[in-house]
Parts: structure tokens; C-alpha cells; sequence
């Protein structure tokens, strides 16, 4: 029997916003950055947060990922596919859409 290590493979169980209109910024902190918030399962200080292959990292808080999301993701009408990246074991989780639509 081999004798292989087993990983937890990280979740996004929600998240939000999970959609907003062009141009328009959310959850806006007094710095002006957008973040978006995650609530997952998994999750180690090796995950970062991929938007659209795009790295983002992310600030942990028990079962909580938070990023700033810059605005280039939401300057125009478009959809965004977004997932966690174990980067000391590759996995990845279950990807979620983030929409920006008028």
C-alpha cells in the first residue's frame, strides 16, 4: 500500500457580492478598494485567490478569505471565473462566477 498524504482539497462555500453593476465598487473600504468575501472549508495560509488565473492573495479569518478585487475586474460588463489555489499542494476548489452586468 503506498503510503500517500491526503489533502483536504479547499471550498468556497458562498461568497459575495456575487454580482455588481459596471463600474459600480462594493463593500468599499475607507482606503477605496473593493473586496469581495469568502466563506470556505480548507483553507490554509498557502490559498490564494484566482480571478480569472489572476492571483489575489488573501486575508484569513477562520473560515473567512476576504481580497481586494481590482477594478479592472469590474469596469465593464463581463463574468469572472473565481476559485482558491493551494499553492504548497495545487489543489484547487470548486470555481464560482462572479457577474458584472448593467
Amino acid at each position: 500500500m503506498a503510503n500517500d498524504i491526503l489533502f483536504d482539497v479547499p471550498e468556497i462555500l458562498r461568497f459575495g457580492p456575487i454580482t455588481t453593476k459596471p463600474g459600480m465598487e462594493f463593500n468599499k473600504q475607507p482606503n477605496g478598494d473593493s473586496v469581495m468575501w469568502f466563506k470556505v472549508k480548507n483553507v490554509e495560509s498557502s490559498v490564494v485567490v484566482k480571478i480569472d488565473e489572476f492571483e489575489i492573495p488573501g486575508y484569513f479569518g477562520g473560515d473567512l478569505v476576504t481580497c481586494t478585487i481590482p477594478k479592472k475586474f469590474f469596469s465593464a460588463a463581463s463574468e469572472h471565473r473565481i476559485y482558491l489555489y493551494n499553492k504548497s499542494n495545487g489543489l484547487t476548489s470548486n470555481t464560482v462566477i462572479f457577474s458584472v452586468k448593467p
